[in-house]
């Protein structure tokens, strides 16, 4: 830092450096004074890399990126230095900060709660896989994900994303060098057997999402950790097992918080097929938009302790941080209901139903998704679990408090009450509506979209306290 304390661009604004907020495979990004803005140095300083840079943020501002969190390029720097200027979010903090406890701390588990706990980071790399798959959706790779260039909010309370170092970001079919973050370049770049393109980037991402939510690198166990430096090299290329290997047990790690705690059945299944196919065959690699939407539901699927801060899973009787009993929630569950659909459709018709996802192998309304909603824990559904859309969108408040369920409309969003033999029907557009609770559930379920098309209904069962 000393070399470089401040810079000026190339339309003679002079920026003080600070400190150095992240590093990646090009070079480092540091913080200027003042908090808003952000400077990244290349390490290559030739005529060259600075024409390249110069192309490369040209290209950058006719891509149709407005809608996404990344930080962009605002103004090039003067030489000698070779590099840009990019706007920040204020009070973000890189990724990194929640992978690794400060020295000192004596227990990882109160670090763990006290920096967000479980369900802020299932929403923090839900984010960053939204972000990351709508650039892939738009034809583009982002190269060299890492947790040294994801932002995250520095507020424990809040759940904001930002991606830096968008120079990275290139076209598929102009893929550009194998540059990489060490410890998250896909095996096929570190052997120099593949290009980078979004299954680089899916590997990259499976990395820093294990390390984030398990405080473990997923390729560092104790075989590598306590070994010859070349291991970590070959734990990289995909020659060693990954901690968890399902046969495998030669590389184990006895660091981290135990995979039991963290990782939903769902995304265990995930990261396994990332570390083990996906090592060999990156076209088995889970892709972002699948990513996206595990760790959705995985954050969807937590409760909040009503004695400590952690957060955990719903199908836990107790909570794992302090063993006090899991609280009373509901689970609302979200289901594909169609009005040509009754009860009497049989034979041929209703295997046809079932086929086409409408109806589950019992002849039932299918189940498409589901949210705990925790006693004394307001919650919001976005439209993507309440209308089956892409937005992420609140569409509708609840709470569940005092054996009742307060409903709460958002946005415009208007819904049905409905009782649940069919004889009673209220429209709901705005205020709120309480209905009761009873031992299994609700006596209600909500009506979302048009009555005669196929449309989701939500109804709500009830869970005891300490009841998985």
């Amino acid at each position: 830092m000393s070399s470089a304390p401040a810079v000026t661009t190339i339309k003679g604004t002079r920026l003080q450096l600070v400190r150095e907020i992240g590093r990646g495979g090009q070079g480092a990004v540091y913080e200027v004074k003042g908090g808003k803005f952000a400077v990244k140095l290349l390490s290559e300083k030739s005529k060259s890399a600075e024409e390249r840079l110069r192309n490369q943020l040209a290209m950058l501002a006719r891509l149709p990126l407005g809608d996404l969190a990344l930080a962009r390029p605002i103004d090039q720097l003067r030489p000698p230095h070779v590099g840009y200027v990019m706007e920040l979010f204020t009070g973000m903090v890189p990724m990194k900060s929640l992978m690794h406890p400060d020295k000192g701390e004596t227990s990882v588990r109160d670090w763990y709660i006290r920096t967000g706990g479980l369900r802020r980071r299932l929403r923090l790399l839900a984010r960053t896989a939204d972000i990351l798959a709508a650039l892939h959706g738009r034809g583009l790779i982002y190269v060299d994900p890492s947790p040294n260039n994801v932002f995250v909010s520095e507020d424990i309370s809040a759940c904001e994303v930002q991606l830096i170092d968008t120079d990275n970001v290139r076209t598929t079919t102009i893929a550009g060098a194998a540059f990489f973050t060490p410890g998250y370049g896909a095996p096929e770049l570190i052997r120099q057997t593949g290009l980078v393109c979004s299954l680089t980037d899916c590997h990259a991402f499976a990395v820093m999402a294990f390390e984030l939510l398990a405080i473990t690198h997923p390729m560092l166990g104790d075989l590598v950790e306590g070994g010859p430096p070349e291991l970590e090299e070959q734990a990289f290329e995909g020659k060693l097992p990954w901690i968890d290997h399902g046969e495998d047990a030669r590389n184990r790690a006895s660091s981290g918080i135990p995979r039991s705690i963290v990782l939903s059945e769902l995304l265990t299944r995930n990261f396994a097929k990332s570390f083990e196919q996906g090592m060999e065959n990156p076209q088995a690699r889970p892709g972002m938009a699948h990513w996206a939407e595990l760790f959705h539901r995985a954050a969807d699927r937590t409760m909040r302790c009503r004695k400590c801060p952690g957060t955990f899973y719903s199908n836990r009787a107790s909570c794992p941080w302090c063993e006090a009993a899991a609280p009373p929630y509901l689970i609302a569950a979200a289901m594909l209901w169609d009005p040509q659909v009754d009860d009497r459709s049989e034979g041929e018709d209703r295997r046809a139903l079932v086929t086409g996802n409408v109806l589950n192998e019992k002849g039932r309304p299918r189940i498409v998704d589901s949210m705990v909603i925790a006693d004394g824990e307001p919650i919001e559904l976005v439209e993507a679990f309440t209308h089956g859309t892409a937005s992420r969108d609140p569409a509708l408040r609840l709470e569940f408090a005092g054996g009742r369920l307060n409903i709460e409309p958002l946005n415009g969003h208007t819904f049905s009450i409905l009782s649940v033999d069919g004889k009673t029907r209220q429209d709901l557009t705005r205020g709120t509506k309480a209905i009761a609770i009873g031992k299994t559930g609700a006596a209600w379920v909500l009506q979302s979209g048009s009555a005669d098309k196929l449309h989701r209904r939500i109804r709500f069962d009830l869970r005891s306290e300490g009841q998985p």
